[in-house]
């Protein structure tokens, strides 16, 4: 999905978010502003601009991980939140995809998890049920799992466990090293979360998204073979969208900007799990 109109202002924004937790003057904010306005082009993509801020960022600032302290917040919301809702959502298909996709938005529980239950089961959930199922069960196949932030991972292992029950074998996969608040390999092992799910593999890059040319070893492996593929998150959706390569995979996502709205025709903030 290439930048559209809308994507400007939520990449300065994002800039602006980075700066400040990575404790970058003015001048640092203004350079990520001039990057934004060189590289804005109708050929590229938002993680291609993101990625470029983030790497100027960490280049002036020496900061590596400018969002531990908002993952480690957002883990232990998710801690309560998974604990309070996992056995209300249903075990069926249709279930599982649900909370996998609740997952994609911390906005949801930012409060108290126990706050409104009642919304959570009212919120405006789309998928495409039959194709999902059909993709799932054309036979007995690995499973790539491209997982998005620190949050979505617990609500991910409902859908994960579906898939093994079925037969599958899952590979969740996420960054090598810590990019914004996705969850990286570091994260993995500081949260012990291998202890929860042991199939955990490295993308080999720290980039917002993933980009044909940067796939390797197992995520190359799975890509070109006969592997299931599940991505989370609009960063994910927004580069393998522009794979062209025919594979189909199945997105699962809140929808949080108008720019993936229009790309999907689905209204911004709804949930979605579609196979494109």
């Amino acid at each position: 999905m290439k930048v559209t109109r809308h994507c400007k202002n939520c990449l300065m924004r994002l800039a602006e978010n980075t700066c400040f937790l990575s404790h970058a003057d003015k001048e640092v904010l203004y350079d990520c502003f001039r990057l934004i306005d060189e590289t804005f082009d109708e050929n590229v993509t938002p993680p291609y601009i993101a990625n470029k801020i983030f790497s100027l960022i960490k280049e002036k600032t020496n900061v590596l991980d400018p969002y531990r302290e908002k993952k480690d917040k957002e883990l232990s919301i998710a801690r309560k939140a998974t604990q309070a809702y996992y056995d209300h959502f249903g075990k069926d298909l249709e279930g599982v995809l649900k909370f996998s996709a609740l997952g994609n938005s911390t906005d949801t529980f930012l409060d108290t998890v126990e706050s409104d239950f009642l919304k959570l089961h009212k919120i405006e959930f789309y998928a495409e049920l039959e194709k999902i199922d059909e993709e799932i069960n054309k036979q007995d196949r690995d499973v790539l799992f491209l997982g998005d932030n620190v949050f979505d991972f617990l609500f991910d292992m409902k859908l994960i466990r579906f898939l093994e029950d079925k037969g599958k074998k899952v590979f969740y996969a996420v960054k090598e090293a810590p990019i914004q608040n996705d969850l990286s390999m570091v994260d993995v092992f500081k949260y012990q979360f291998d202890r929860i799910f042991s199939n955990i593999i490295s993308t080999g890059n720290d980039r917002v998204g993933i980009e044909k040319k940067d796939t390797r070893g197992r995520i190359k492996e799975f890509w070109d073979g006969d592997a299931i593929i599940i991505a989370k998150g609009m960063g994910n959706y927004e580069t393998i969208s522009e794979f062209k390569d025919g594979r189909k995979v199945i997105h699962i996502m809140k929808v949080k900007c108008s720019a993936v709205s229009e790309a999907i025709s689905h209204p911004e903030g709804t949930y979605v799990a579609l196979v494109r």
